[in-house]
């Protein structure tokens, strides 16, 4: 289902990102009966979205064999301390490219630590949530990746779907490993209890 709603969202469809967040939180609530925790990650899905990564995906998903580091502004990430972190790893001056990887990876780490936190008060492995979080993090460079290479292999363009570029091949390979770690989470949670 994420595959499509964050296509949906990155699509330009008014008022998705709170949508989404309001019914993950709903669907917790519900499901795990505690509204508090429902509550807590509709507000961090909404907040962990709300902030930029254009830059990074930008590079990933579409400029990536003719991208010059002189292209972008490099104002992403810098009121965050995204871009400070990143610029640990590898220097966007000389090293554009993984910087946008790293940077992407922490953007990512950001998104859904306040996603996935809260659920850890309705039963949920802390061990479990901490790699979901990793695995969503490192999913997004990833995603971007496979977009690049898949948006050069077909496109999709119907009237109420379009899958046409790069950007829009990453946002839906990034909601299938939504999709997967959210199945993942679930098939755990019914292990364990």
């Amino acid at each position: 289902m994420m595959w499509f709603l964050n296509r949906a969202r990155g699509g330009g469809i008014k008022g998705s990102a709170p949508f989404i967040g309001m019914a993950l939180g709903w669907f917790i609530a519900m499901v795990f009966g505690n509204p508090y925790v429902g509550f807590a990650v509709a507000v961090g899905y909404i907040l962990g979205e709300s902030f930029g990564w254009g830059e990074w995906v930008g590079t990933l998903s579409v400029h990536q064999k003719d991208i010059k580091r002189e292209m972008y502004t490099m104002e992403e990430g810098k009121n965050n301390g995204i871009a400070w972190l990143a610029s640990k790893v590898f220097n966007p001056e000389t090293n554009w490219i993984n910087y946008c990887r790293v940077a992407l990876s922490i953007r990512g780490l950001y998104w859904w630590l306040p996603v996935l936190a809260p659920l850890h008060f309705v039963g949920f492995s802390p061990y479990c949530l901490a790699l979901a979080v990793v695995i969503l993090g490192v999913g997004f460079p990833i995603a971007c990746e496979i977009g690049y290479r898949t948006s050069k292999l077909f496109s999709i363009n119907k009237p109420y779907f379009q899958m046409t570029g790069g950007w829009e091949h990453q946002e839906v390979a990034y909601g299938l490993i939504q999709d997967l770690v959210f199945i993942g989470l679930g098939v755990s949670y019914v292990l364990a209890h």
